[in-house]
């Protein structure tokens, strides 16, 4: 990765397309879910009914989210009461395609969002600046934002890289 700043534009094309076009970020996303999970079992969870907020940074137009926000939902599930209210925001830029996100989470099978007591929404910014209060998300879950860093911020060993091929 180059010390380039990162693009000004460079939203995703709209209308399904990336939802189409994603099958490689999907394999990569299905090798990191055993670490999610694992995440989650370790998320601190206060004792009261106040909601579980869970953000999906870089949601894009949501295919790739499906998996690890059903995951975080179902693992959330086991470890707090089933009519605790779970709160996903999925966190993109503005003109992020978040028509075909809502009509995926309301019509594919795969999808969560018509579960009981779990309820989406989106915010329409970048997540590289603040999106959501101080202290109210339990977990966040991001994959394949690091292209729009405008620099590497830390080497991390073993993660999953083109560049390692």
């Amino acid at each position: 990765m180059s010390d380039r700043a990162a693009p000004d534009q460079g939203v995703m094309e709209g209308g399904g397309a990336y939802n189409r076009h994603s099958m490689l970020q999907a394999a990569g996303i299905a090798s990191a879910l055993p670490l999610l999970e694992k995440a989650v079992l370790n998320v601190a969870l206060e004792a009261d009914s106040h909601p579980v907020v869970i953000a999906d940074y870089g949601s894009s137009e949501g295919k790739n989210s499906l998996a690890p926000m059903r995951l975080i939902i179902e693992t959330m599930r086991r470890r707090t009461d089933p009519k605790r209210p779970i709160l996903v925001f999925h966190v993109d830029q503005p003109a992020n395609d978040f028509n075909s996100l809502f009509t995926l989470l309301n019509t594919d099978q795969a999808s969560y969002g018509l579960e009981p007591n779990v309820f989406s929404s989106a915010v329409g910014r970048s997540f590289y600046e603040s999106v959501l209060p101080p202290s109210h998300v339990h977990l966040g879950w991001s994959s394949y934002a690091a292209q729009w860093l405008s620099k590497v911020p830390t080497t991390i060993p073993d993660h999953s890289s083109s560049s390692q091929r």
